[in-house]
């Protein structure tokens, strides 16, 4: 496929194809699992069908071993089995990959070999060889950029805070506004129609910024939408989940269901909760900046915790967000983690990511 969207793993997802779980393990695991977290679970929803992972980890940038092409797993609303049966518990020894970035609370992997992040003032690609490249100039007032990812058309959307926007990026590195008038962008996630679901952490919302710029608001309101922060969107269980930073809480909003509150997912102790990631079994990562470690949370079909959070890594420095390999040389089935420290590191967790939104292929 040449210009088309690579966006197969929704396809699959949103048709309900039956799931298979093959693939080699990746990254060394500890044996000693543990949890530090009290975890509640609210049930409802409708488990889909299975997901495709679309990451085409080549080999990994650091410390991960080969990640081969598109991973199958057990998508959401399947029973558990073959990889998703076997998660290994962690925790896992997290590997730095590079620090040369500064003030960006997220990156973003383009799928063709880069990683995107902020530098200075502005965004650099950085490949797995350690070469970077300027992107694009951000304008200011300068802050620190708390969500950053790709739509299907290849652009790249930016949470600036400092100026109350959504920016987006061209493949050419011409920056537009996307939408104005926010009160404090945080979390960014595109879906497969170009939406964009977003978190507005001192407006209290949870808020769907649609291509034509025009926003909709999907919850809001303490103390269900209280500062909240990262954001995944599950198109397999048409759920949007979400934390609820200084509470520690991930909540879930079910959008077959308009109106109702968003529910209870699972509360970390003393935490201060950031970024979210979905992997191809339907479980979800968070991270505490706080604390600076990383935690899973395994869902079932109807994106209700299963256990207590687990915790699987923690950092030397200070991390916000987290994202599996895309692209030659970033491993599929490694979360890559990183903060406005300036530090990105891998943690082989031995599992694929969700489908997530990945621009064309070049002609």
């Amino acid at each position: 496929m040449k210009r088309g969207y690579r966006l197969l793993g929704w396809a699959l997802l949103l048709s309900g194809a039956p799931s298979a779980c093959s693939g080699g393990h990746v990254g060394a695991a500890s044996s000693n699992g543990a949890s530090a977290t009290s975890g509640a679970s609210a049930g409802g929803g409708e488990g889909g069908g299975a997901a495709t992972s679309t990451g085409e980890g080549g080999g990994a940038a650091v410390g991960a071993g080969e990640g081969g092409g598109a991973a199958v797993g057990a998508g959401a609303g399947a029973g558990p089995s073959g990889e998703c049966a076997a998660l290994a518990p962690g925790p896992f020894e997290p590997a730095l990959v590079t620090a040369v970035f500064s003030g960006s609370e997220d990156f973003a992997f383009d799928g063709r070999g880069y990683l995107v992040a902020k530098q200075g003032s502005n965004l650099v690609r950085f490949d797995a060889t350690g070469r970077t490249s300027n992107f694009a100039s951000l304008p200011g007032p300068q802050g620190p950029v708390p969500g950053l990812r790709y739509r299907p058309d290849g652009t790249l959307v930016a949470a600036l805070p400092a100026r109350g926007a959504v920016v987006q990026i061209s493949a050419t590195g011409r920056v537009d506004d996307y939408v104005t008038g926010l009160t404090d962008p945080n979390g960014l996630a595109p879906d497969a129609q170009g939406n964009v679901w977003a978190t507005d952490l001192a407006g209290d919302r949870v808020i769907r910024l649609n291509p034509d710029a025009t926003i909709d608001e999907i919850a809001s309101g303490a103390p269900e939408v209280s500062e909240p922060n990262g954001i995944a969107f599950d198109p397999a269980r048409r759920v949007v989940f979400y934390t609820n930073s200084s509470a520690g809480e991930i909540r879930r909003i079910d959008l077959n269901n308009p109106g109702e509150r968003p529910l209870l997912v699972a509360t970390v102790a003393s935490s201060v909760l950031d970024g979210l990631a979905l992997d191809t079994c339907g479980h979800l990562y968070t991270v505490d900046s706080e604390n600076r470690t990383l935690y899973r949370v395994r869902l079932d079909a109807g994106g209700a915790a299963l256990g207590e959070a687990e915790l699987l890594a923690r950092f030397p420095t200070g991390v916000a967000n987290a994202q599996f390999g895309a692209g030659p040389g970033f491993d599929a089935r490694t979360l890559y983690v990183g903060g406005a420290a300036g530090s990105i590191y891998a943690v082989a967790v031995g599992i694929a990511g969700a489908p997530v939104p990945a621009p064309p292929e070049a002609p």
